[in-house]
């Protein structure tokens, strides 16, 4: 399991809000599930500059324990794994009212908005950039638990994974889990019988999905 400790010891704390350390104006609110929010922002020293970014509240209504530790947890796996087909992140840090990491903005939205008008040479080729990225977050021994169109990015004709919110990294690749994750209507039936499955084995449920 990733030693949260290590994470702590890189995470800078800054006295500013982080639109004024990295000088960003926020523009739209993509994603609101309390206490995290997911903003795209755009750099006031160069207006094509756009970027995201997810920020877990601090809150005295919530256990800020259990928010530093997700927040430390997907951060961990971000600053794991590197490839062209997998979100990546540009920076993290601790500000008065919340962690934040910053990522780049693509354009494009989710494969959800893309598949109703997906032909089929673009599908197929997005399917092997999803089974390139899954089997590389596997040889790292990550497994997401939370695929689904909506967590898949397009760019320039590729897709990105993205959101390891609910992600684990596990110590090897025989490691059975318990805890039931993710979107009920993209989970494996696995997952729903009370005993030990594959966490690795999930992402291949939703390939063939």
């Amino acid at each position: 399991m990733y030693h949260l400790e290590r994470k702590t010891l890189e995470l800078q704390n800054y006295k500013e809000e982080i639109c004024q350390v990295h000088h960003f104006e926020v523009g739209t609110l993509l994603h609101y599930n309390y206490p995290i929010k997911v903003f795209q922002v755009r750099s006031k020293l160069d207006l094509n500059v756009k970027k995201v970014i997810k920020a877990y509240y601090k809150d005295s209504n919530y256990d800020e324990k259990k928010i530093v530790k997700h927040f430390l947890s997907e951060v961990a796996v971000l600053a794991t794994i590197h490839h062209p087909f997998i979100m990546s992140m540009d920076f993290m840090g601790s500000f008065p009212r919340y962690l934040a990491y910053v990522m780049p903005f693509y354009e494009d939205g989710t494969l959800t908005k893309v598949l109703p008008s997906m032909h089929q040479e673009m599908s197929d080729e997005y399917f092997v950039q999803l089974c390139a990225a899954v089997n590389y977050l596997h040889y790292k021994k990550v497994a997401h638990r939370d695929f689904k169109t909506d967590n898949i990015l397009i760019t320039d004709k590729k897709v990105l994974i993205a959101d390891f919110g609910l992600s684990d990294i596990l110590p090897t690749e025989d490691t059975m889990a318990t805890k039931r994750k993710g979107t009920v209507v993209y989970m494996s039936p696995e997952q729903f019988l009370k005993r030990p499955f594959d966490p690795f084995k999930v992402s291949h449920f939703f390939l063939h999905f």
